[in-house]
């Protein structure tokens, strides 16, 4: 009795260890494979993305108007399609570039006018390391110094068990977050997946293509992620996994 419960306790630790191994294989293979994918974030009402600066607009005209100075120039009118994040992930299959541009409505103090503003953060990894640049609304650009890569196996494990619904959204198949973890500030996420698992950028995060998430403040203000294009496989060349402005 005692040597059936041994052989049985040995072949569910050999069971789970061959499991562990088919996963580690799936990250694995998923992480060989080169991509090329941008993606964009949008407020859902651009009425309400409006509404904190149109606040901030009326005290400043009222300021100029008490103290007896012409009007400013009228509030700056966003187009429809206004994007306020655009994020491109690329890999060669051995390195990885994660570049976030962002894109704000800001207002001089001085004279009430608004304008949009960019700023930019951008991170390389390969060989280990990581190499990282930002460029901040001003145009000011700090480089970081390189720092060694690492991911956590642990999350790993974690991402593959929390996006497991499977969904096809603008005809491009997708793993998203199970429904019990969808609600409060993400409403709903999809991240980039293939046969062999997700697929992640090089921070070992999966990549959004598709989410409704609530910008926490009083306005509650819904944003969405959506894909611009979604390139996998096709092979990317390492020349391209570099800093912007980089000799």
């Amino acid at each position: 009795m005692m040597l059936g419960q041994a052989v049985r306790c040995a072949g569910a630790a050999l069971g789970m260890f061959m499991a562990l191994a088919a996963c580690d294989r799936k990250t694995v293979d998923a992480a060989a494979q080169p991509y090329e994918i941008v993606t964009q974030m949008r407020p859902e009402s651009l009425e309400a993305y409006m509404q904190p600066h149109r606040r901030a607009y009326d005290v400043c005209a009222s300021v100029r108007a008490m103290q007896h100075l012409p009007p400013p120039p009228p509030l700056l009118a966003l187009p429809a399609d206004f994007v306020m994040k655009r994020s491109t992930y690329l890999s060669s299959g051995t390195g990885y570039l994660i570049r976030h541009e962002e894109f704000n409505l800001v207002m001089d103090a001085a004279d009430c006018k608004t304008r949009v503003d960019s700023a930019m953060t951008e991170a390389i990894m390969r060989e280990g390391k990581v190499y990282g640049q930002r460029r901040e609304l001003d145009g000011h650009t700090e480089v970081d110094e390189p720092a060694p890569s690492g991911t956590d196996p642990s999350k790993l494990a974690t991402d593959e068990a929390s996006f497991t619904e499977k969904r096809t959204v603008g005809g491009i198949g997708m793993r998203c977050l199970s429904a019990s973890l969808r609600g409060g500030i993400t409403l709903d996420k999809c991240a980039a997946s293939t046969d062999a698992g997700l697929l992640r950028d090089g921070a070992g995060d999966p990549i959004p293509l598709h989410a409704r998430e609530v910008v926490p403040g009083p306005d509650k203000m819904v944003v969405l992620t959506e894909p611009v294009s979604v390139q996998i496989g096709k092979p990317v060349s390492p020349e391209r996994i570099a800093l912007s402005g980089a000799k």
